[in-house]
Order: C-alpha cells, then sequence, then structure tokens
C-alpha cells in the first residue's frame, strides 16, 4: 500500500503517525512545499520575540522522517492531481502514485489590493521563510528608520504578529477596519480587555480603521502608510494578517466536492474514494453548531489528521467532531475562546468580571449544554468547561457554580473524572513531545478544602 499525503505540518504528521503504527511496512510519502523539517507554526510569533531558540521551532525530533521510514518530499509544490490516475504532479515535473491520498494543505493568507503591497518590507506572517525574513529586517533595528512596524488586521495572525514585533525590539501599530480585535473569536468585552493587554504591552492599536496605502518605493522599500482617515504613520516594515482561507487550490475546478473547505465525511473520506481531506482545508462537524464547519487551529489539525491516518490505512474510526478554539498568552495574560461565544436567543448567559484584575469569564449554555466560553486572565476552570463543550454533556445543576468554582462545581467534576484518572498510568498526548507516563491522583484533602471555600479573585 502507498500513501501520499500533500502537507507537512500538523495534520500530516499526525496522519502519517497512525499509518505507521498500523502499517509497518507501507509506504509513506510526505509532499511539503516548505524545505524545512517540520515545525509548530504557532512557535512562530516567539521566535521573531526571540523568546524560541530556531532549533526549538522543530515539531518533532532530527530523525523522525527516517525513524518512521518516511519518504520526505521537502521543499516541492504539489502542482496538480490526476484522480483517475492517482497520480500527484510536483512542481519539479515528477510525479507520485498513490493508493490513498491526504489533502493536508492547510491554510493560506488573503490580503485586499492595497496600493504598494509589492514594496519590499512587506511581509505575510505564515511560514518559517516569512519569519526568518522579519527577523532579518528587524536585526538590531539600528537601520531600519523609523523603527516601527505596522500589522495590518487584528485577527488571531495579526495579534501574533504584533507580540512578535513588539518582542523584536519595534514599536507596533495594529490597524484592524472592524470596530474591535479579534472580532471572530471573542465578544466585545473580552475584545476589549484583550485591546487593553495589547496596549499595556507597548502596542497602539487603531480599530475602526484602514490602511489606503503603503507608501515607499522599489529602491527604498516600504517607509510608512497612508490611513483612510488621512494619517500617516512612518514605519520601516508592514505585516498582513487580513484573514485566512482554507487552500483549496489543487481541488478547485476537479470532482472533489468543495464548500467553505473540502467536504469529508466523520471519516475524512471526500466524495472521491482513496482520497481524504483533514484539517484546516477540511470542513468537518462542529459540535456547538451541529453542522459542517471549517475550525481551523493547531490541536483540531493534528487530532483530525491522526484519526484520518487511522482511516485511510483501513482501522475504522469515526470522528466526533471539533470545536472552535482559540488559545494566546499576551504579555503575561492568557486568553482563551471556544466555541460560540456570541449567543443566540433562548441562550443563557454567566459572567464573572473584575476590570481591576483584568479578569472576564463569560459562558454560554444552551438550554443544558455549555457550547461557548471566553476567558481572559483567570483560566482556572478551562480544562473542565473544553471537555463540557467538546464531548456535549449537560451541565444543568452546576450552571451557577461553574464560573464560582463553587461546591456544586467540584463534586460534579470529581464525579466526572475520578473514576477515569484515579491511579491510572496515563500516556501524553502524542502532540506533546514527550513520550513519557503519568501516573495522575485524585488528593480528597485537597478537593474537600476547595469545596467549602469560594473562588478568590485573581489568576490561577
Amino acid at each position: 500500500m502507498r500513501y501520499v499525503i500533500i502537507g507537512n505540518s500538523a495534520t500530516g504528521i499526525g496522519a502519517a503517525e497512525s499509518i505507521r503504527a498500523v502499517n509497518k511496512d507501507a509506504k509513506i510519502i510526505i509532499v511539503g512545499d516548505e524545505p524545512h523539517h517540520v515545525y509548530s507554526r504557532p512557535l512562530i510569533s516567539h521566535y521573531i520575540a526571540g523568546e524560541v531558540a530556531p532549533d526549538e521551532m522543530s515539531y518533532r525530533p532530527a530523525d523522525f522522517y527516517k525513524r518512521l521510514k518516511i519518504d520526505a518530499r521537502l521543499g516541492v509544490r504539489a502542482e496538480s492531481i490526476d484522480f483517475d490516475a492517482r497520480v500527484v504532479k510536483l512542481a519539479d515535473g515528477k510525479t507520485v502514485h498513490y493508493d490513498k491520498l491526504l489533502l493536508a494543505t492547510g491554510s493560506i493568507q488573503k490580503f485586499p489590493p492595497i496600493k504598494g503591497r509589492e514594496h519590499p518590507g512587506v511581509f505575510d506572517f505564515w511560514t518559517r521563510a516569512d519569519a526568518d525574513a522579519i527577523r532579518e529586517r528587524t536585526s538590531g533595528c539600528d537601520w531600519l528608520l523609523p523603527c516601527t512596524g505596522v500589522v495590518i488586521g487584528a485577527g488571531l495572525v495579526g495579534i501574533q504578529a504584533a507580540y512578535g514585533l513588539r518582542g523584536a525590539g519595534l514599536n507596533v501599530v495594529l490597524v484592524e477596519l472592524l470596530p474591535s480585535i479579534l472580532s471572530r473569536i471573542l465578544d466585545a468585552p473580552a475584545a476589549a480587555y484583550a485591546q487593553s493587554i495589547l496596549e499595556h504591552g507597548g502596542v497602539r492599536v487603531l480599530t475602526g480603521r484602514s490602511v489606503k496605502e503603503i507608501l515607499g518605493s522599489a529602491e527604498e522599500g516600504v517607509t510608512g502608510v497612508l490611513l483612510d482617515n488621512g494619517e500617516k504613520i512612518d514605519c520601516g516594515l508592514i505585516v498582513k494578517a487580513t484573514g485566512v482561507a482554507p487552500n483549496l487550490g489543487l481541488v478547485k475546478g476537479t470532482r472533489v466536492a468543495i464548500n467553505m473547505g473540502i467536504i469529508v465525511s466523520e471519516y475524512f473520506e471526500t466524495n472521491v474514494p482513496g482520497v481524504y481531506a483533514a484539517g484546516d482545508v477540511a470542513e468537518t462537524y462542529d459540535v456547538t453548531r451541529g453542522k459542517l464547519f471549517v475550525n481551523a487551529n493547531w490541536p483540531n489539525a493534528h487530532a483530525q489528521g491522526r484519526i484520518a491516518g487511522l482511516n485511510m490505512a483501513g482501522q475504522v474510526a469515526a470522528y466526533p467532531g471539533s470545536i472552535g478554539m482559540t488559545s494566546m498568552p499576551l504579555f503575561g495574560k492568557a486568553v482563551v475562546s471556544q466555541g460560540i461565544v456570541e449567543p443566540e436567543a433562548g441562550d443563557e448567559v454567566r459572567v464573572r468580571e473584575s476590570r481591576e484584575n483584568q479578569i472576564y469569564q463569560k459562558l454560554v449554555f444552551r438550554k443544558d449544554y455549555l457550547v461557548g466560553a471566553v476567558m481572559v486572565g483567570d483560566m482556572s476552570a478551562v480544562g473542565l468547561v473544553n471537555h463540557l463543550i467538546q464531548s456535549h454533556q449537560p451541565v444543568g445543576a452546576f450552571k451557577d457554580s461553574l464560573v464560582n468554582l463553587k461546591t456544586r462545581y467540584y463534586a460534579a467534576r470529581r464525579a466526572m473524572f475520578k473514576d477515569k484518572v484515579e491511579g491510572v498510568n496515563l500516556p501524553w498526548n502524542p502532540s506533546l513531545s514527550s513520550s513519557e507516563h503519568y501516573e495522575k491522583h485524585f488528593d480528597d484533602a485537597k478537593w474537600a478544602e476547595r469545596e467549602r471555600d469560594e473562588r478568590k479573585w485573581g489568576t490561577k
């Protein structure tokens, strides 16, 4: 059996690991358009900020491909697919035959046709090559005058870019067309807290503004931006971060069914036999929305790849579905969004907030089910909240106690998890770097102490 995986990131790696676990002798080929060993894309902002060294970017050990007997074709782009002949044509003119094919092509960035976008010093913020180019331009920041970077777009990528550039020593201006930052994953109060955290970290945030023109020339590069209100901001670097979309280039115009992303079954197979898709490019079942949706994030990508690989190798495994999920550190504070954050008619909302402590927590309930959460500053209950949303378990009796962590919360949590993990030797999640085992216990004395107290303000 010959397995071909197009995509050398979280999804493709998860699939390859599953295939090899089931079939020790199968031929596995990974095609990746980047020349690098697989790396962790979420670390790009920390890499630019100087918090992560180049060798710490690796997502798997240096001997990964050799140890799993994977034929890694890196630095070459898959150009087209002949689904009848089961052949992938590569940009270098070579072809690769497959018995089973996984499309793990991820997402691509989008950017409007702003005048001057071709000037040197305008960067995407998506790949290791982008990060290296940005690091080279910002190195020392002694010749880059003025020492200012402008980030266009304040979604997740834009926030990560602003954090990275600020860590690299630049003055940073974040420009967002919409009235608030992170508008797709945070409600208005949480967005206001996140903006305040960014501003305290030294990032200037401009909302309700757009870039009319990027100033500069081919010879001198970027020199500034002109906003729609006439304001001119001098800068020597610009990051494009106005949105992402599933990378559907290989399947557009083919018989593979697409909508927002590639449509797949619960086993990740497309409408074309032997062809699978998973990760950011795939439209899969969303637990909270109750329909197909593209939930593009790193944990979902790896989990989907792992299950897709099992199915490709003949070990049937249905995917239970995913939720939209974002977690990011911002200048010492944490911001998390899970599931549906804007309630619909009939939904119930519970909020816990302290402006003084920069803590905001909001839970969205639909009937007896938790369907969404936003947390800023205090992550105490984030694990259980994620479990309740993902598993779609009724919470009824402890809706009110969940944000306050009162007696009913701990009693429910103990009942839910104790039998599953007490004294059990559990493996680390395969997406983590360590394969060591650990033993987890419930400490009844500590749980009893918690049950006597109400939650205190402060980050835990």
